[in-house]
């Protein structure tokens, strides 16, 4: 029996498809950290500028990277270490298999509830602007943060129990132990980090497209009457919910972030959440080439996900005028301040 495992684990990777899985491990993943890495702490370094960090959204944004990073350092680096130097830090110990599948589910869960956190924020600048003032505040804000963090743990701690490493394959790995994590959680986790998640995303961003342009409908209709199109025009600065003296014209911009940032989460993530659901009935059975073909897809479908996690600092870049703004006055003070001290050293 041991043998016959030995054989079909030696012969499932010799097959092209899992060398190719391991290629992308190898070599796909240290690029994600790395431009993960960057890209999150420089939206991190523009979000908590002055002007920036007063903004709900743009705190919800903050939390977001830092759990973004969160997720490519407990997620991605463990697979990059795993098949670059063959070392597993879930095999370290019991403890570590439990800890470091609970913190990979809890950091993706999380950074997809923020997300949802400031597509609803965003909703109620837009259509409940008078409201706004009321309940979206910062300290709000941060309460909801603490209750999706609290939340998240308790959603996944079942973790602690529902996984232990054990010999499969001919080798120690960390995987379910019961029915309940194999078969039931996946459809569980499919609700809470992808369908549920992106239903409230769909539906606060119809509202916000709605409001925004029955306003606009507003505004052409009343055209003829200064005060009325001046009124119809506040109603849609304070709408975008940051500085009152924004015009109307940038609020697109802030819904076509969202709108983007969104529909991104929902095509990179989907993938990994099918295979979740479809893998514990394809592996039962499977020959060597059809094991070493799921090896390969879940390598894609986990670096499509971590991509995710890796390019919102593109997103807003390309979609949010007011960031690119703040992103180029921290390059400009830096090349102004480096400018300055030159003259002084060539001055003395």
């Amino acid at each position: 029996m041991n043998n016959s495992t030995t054989h079909s684990e030696v012969a499932y990777k010799d097959h092209p498809e899992f060398l190719a899985a391991e290629w992308i491990w190898v070599y796909v993943s240290p690029v994600l950290i790395f431009v993960g890495t960057i890209a999150n702490i420089l939206s991190i370094i523009v979000l908590l500028r002055r002007r920036m960090r007063t903004s709900t959204t743009m705190f919800y944004l903050t939390v977001l990277s830092f759990g973004d990073m969160m997720v490519l350092y407990t997620g991605l680096l463990r697979y990059w270490i795993k098949s670059a130097f063959h070392e597993d830090i879930r095999l370290i110990s019991q403890f570590s298999c439990k800890l470091h599948a609970f913190l990979v589910y809890f950091s993706l869960d999380f950074t997809t509830w923020v997300l949802v956190a400031v597509t609803i924020d965003r909703c109620i600048f837009v259509c409940l602007p008078f409201s706004a003032k009321r309940l979206c505040t910062l300290r709000h804000a941060k309460i909801v943060v603490i209750t999706i963090t609290l939340v998240m743990i308790a959603l996944n701690f079942h973790l602690f129990w529902g996984v232990s490493y054990e010999i499969q394959l001919g080798e120690l790995s960390c995987t379910h132990v019961n029915d309940f994590t194999e078969f039931t959680w996946p459809w569980i986790d499919f609700c809470m980090f992808s369908i549920v998640p992106f239903t409230i995303m769909i539906i606060a961003n119809i509202l916000i497209i709605k409001h925004l342009f029955m306003a606009h409908k507003r505004v052409a209709s009343h055209n003829h009457d200064h005060n009325h199109s001046t009124h119809s025009e506040n109603v849609i600065h304070h709408s975008d919910g940051h500085n009152g003296h924004q015009n109307h014209r940038k609020v697109p911009s802030v819904t076509t972030m969202l709108l983007t940032t969104n529909c991104v989460f929902l095509v990179l993530t989907l993938p990994i959440v099918i295979y979740l659901i479809v893998y514990p009935y394809v592996l039962y059975g499977a020959t060597d080439h059809i094991t070493a073909l799921m090896q390969l897809l879940w390598a894609i479908a986990n670096m499509f996900q971590y991509t995710n996690n890796t390019i919102h600092f593109f997103l807003y870049c390309l979609t949010g005028p007011r960031f690119r703004r703040e992103l180029f006055k921290v390059f400009k003070i830096k090349t102004r301040s480096s400018h300055e001290i030159t003259l002084t050293m060539e001055m003395h």
